[in-house]
């Protein structure tokens, strides 16, 4: 392999393909193909704008010294850092081995990005300020990276619109590397938007620098998981999430429409009749299942950055860990809280690197926060408990020093398959009870029930007014559940729990004939129950003015595809009565 004898400089911020460009155009070769060989070792090499191959062939030939190796050009002179700056580690690293090698056939689809409608680049743009700076800094122009971002409407230096060039990868040939002279940037060119209002052109500004920071810094690495605990923490630190695992998604969506108003309906891919298209802000905040497109990301942690903290229940970060075995004990080492709700109040789930984690509840009515309750010690804590069973300390020393219940340690203990000395303290034989005793408590038994009542004790029940009374509570209790919404099934458990507790009819059904047939009226098959809902989820999306259709029905309805003729009967019957109103 032969290296180059000339190679043009790079330039900041340039585009591989303009770099070949030039290289074409200082060589002066009368073909392309001359000069992608040259470059490549290859005639044939496809013009890709955003994720080039034979990276490794090219940094290869470059002139001895030149100092760009083929992972530096990926970095700096390709796209795939944006594409991959929300990707799991591997699915950059594979990429990145791709363009190397050259087996890019499929590799937009590869990335997950062909699914979505916000698509790729296919015409160059510019924009004539940068190009006026190019020509008086270096004496000749040359194509921007971060002007061929997906969603990039405005030069992220100057504000101004970004033009489109002549430059088409689906009009031109597949292996031209165009340069970016007058003739394919012309003072005419038309531009990507026309609006001149400034807060849309600075919203439209900002997006541009939020993503060429990605192009250039895309961070590291996360999973899907990652950011699904990522997101949930940010959404719940700006108060628009119920816990750590609900996301309040009527305030996400009002607050996120009225902080990107400007830009949502210009950037093409991002909604459709007016919604967002795949509901993708919804899903961003549930549990992360599939890529989402780096531009959504972008707009996401636009907004976030710029949403005031919510108070935080349990006061601002850092929190203290409370190991007692701990050097670091009461010092703040606790950065994140997890939230959930249980009976009623706010629980903080504190938990320190060391593995120690505490919880502590918020009471919302009285804004009190209650006291630490130990959850989990962690790793230090079995060879520290090793250490004084064996150094002789009694069961409540051990309890003290680790500040726990002497049962709990115990427990503890038993968990990790640790052998205690420690035995069952005085007086706790009393539960066992020698034979005699039992036998005694046997006669006891048995002749309690042989034994005529003494009279006046306890009066008898009328069942068959309770049994009355009770049926009368079923209808009232069948009635209340009907008319909830979102619509419950009514069912025997649903009913028992509003008149007693769970199992109270069930119970005494023999006792109580009328009461059952009541319920027998009254519950509803899982069959009826769909249709009850579906017909309701009809109503509410028909005054919410959402589009009738049966796939969504079918998912705000929670049922699966199997349901679609139960659904189309329904929506049918429904537009007749609206026709029938109407008319």
């Amino acid at each position: 392999m032969s290296a180059l004898a000339y190679f043009p400089q790079i330039y900041p911020g340039e585009l591989l393909y303009s770099v070949l460009a030039r290289y074409h155009r200082h060589m002066g070769a009368p073909s392309p193909i001359q000069s992608t060989e040259a470059v490549f070792g290859r005639r044939l090499i496809v013009a890709s704008i955003d994720l080039p191959g034979y990276v490794q062939a090219l940094s290869g030939r470059l002139p001895p010294g030149f100092g760009w190796t083929a992972d530096r050009m990926i970095d700096e002179l390709t796209l795939l850092p944006y594409y991959t700056g929300f990707q799991p580690e591997g699915v950059s690293r594979r990429a990145r081995i791709a363009m190397k090698s050259g087996q890019t056939d499929g590799l937009f689809v590869r990335l997950g990005m062909a699914a979505f409608r916000v698509g790729r680049v296919t015409r160059l743009r510019f924009c004539p300020e940068c190009l006026r700076e190019m020509q008086a800094r270096y004496g000749e122009t040359y194509w921007r990276r971060d002007h061929q971002l997906p969603g990039v409407l405005v030069c992220p230096e100057h504000g101004c619109p970004l033009r489109a060039s002549g430059v088409s990868t689906t009009a031109w040939s597949r292996h031209v590397f165009v340069p970016a002279d007058r003739m394919a940037c012309p003072w005419n060119a038309p531009a990507l938007m026309s609006s001149r209002n400034e807060r849309v052109l600075a919203g439209l500004q900002r997006l541009a620098r939020a993503s060429r920071a990605l192009l250039e810094n895309p961070g590291p690495h996360r999973s899907l998981p990652q950011w699904t605990m990522h997101y949930r923490q940010r959404l719940q630190a700006a108060g628009l999430a119920y816990s750590a695992h609900r996301v309040d998604q009527q305030r996400l969506n009002e607050a996120f429409r009225r902080h990107h108003h400007e830009v949502l309906g210009l950037v093409p891919g991002l909604l459709e009749d007016g919604r967002f298209r795949g509901d993708w802000l919804a899903a961003m905040g549930r549990k992360h299942r599939k890529a989402f497109h780096p531009l959504q990301h972008v707009l996401l942690q636009d907004f976030l950055d710029h949403q005031e903290l919510a108070l935080h229940p349990f006061g601002e970060a850092p929190w203290p860990c409370l190991n007692p075995l701990a050097k670091h004990r009461n010092e703040a080492t606790i950065s994140t809280v997890r939230l959930h709700r249980n009976h009623g109040h706010l629980v903080g789930v504190f938990a320190c690197p060391c593995g120690y984690s505490y919880t502590r509840s918020y009471f919302d009515g009285t804004g009190t926060i209650g006291p630490p309750r130990f959850q989990a010690y962690g790793p230090m804590l079995e060879p520290a408990l090793r250490e004084m069973i064996t150094s002789g300390q009694s069961l409540r020393s051990t309890a003290q020093r680790l500040e726990l219940d002497p049962k709990t340690v115990v427990k503890l203990a038993g968990a990790l398959g640790i052998v205690t000395p420690w035995k069952p303290r005085a007086g706790y034989t009393a539960h066992v009870i020698d034979a005699a005793a039992r036998t005694a408590k046997s006669v006891k038994e048995a002749t309690r029930f042989t034994q005529p009542k003494k009279a006046g004790v306890r009066a008898r029940i009328d069942w068959r007014e309770v049994d009355q009374r009770v049926c009368r509570q079923v209808r009232q209790v069948a009635q209340q559940l009907r008319g909830k919404a979102p619509p419950v099934r009514v069912s025997l458990p649903q009913i028992e729990r509003r008149l007693r507790n769970r199992g109270w009819l069930t119970k005494r059904a023999a006792k109580l004939p009328e009461s059952m047939a009541c319920v027998r009226g009254m519950v509803e098959s899982v069959e009826q129950f769909q249709l009850r809902r579906v017909s309701w989820m009809i109503g509410e999306m028909d005054r919410a003015d959402e589009p009738l259709q049966v796939w969504r029905v079918l998912r705000k309805s929670g049922l699966t595809g199997k349901h679609a003729d139960l659904v189309r009967a329904l929506l049918d019957w429904h537009f007749n009565s609206a026709r029938r109103q109407a008319a």
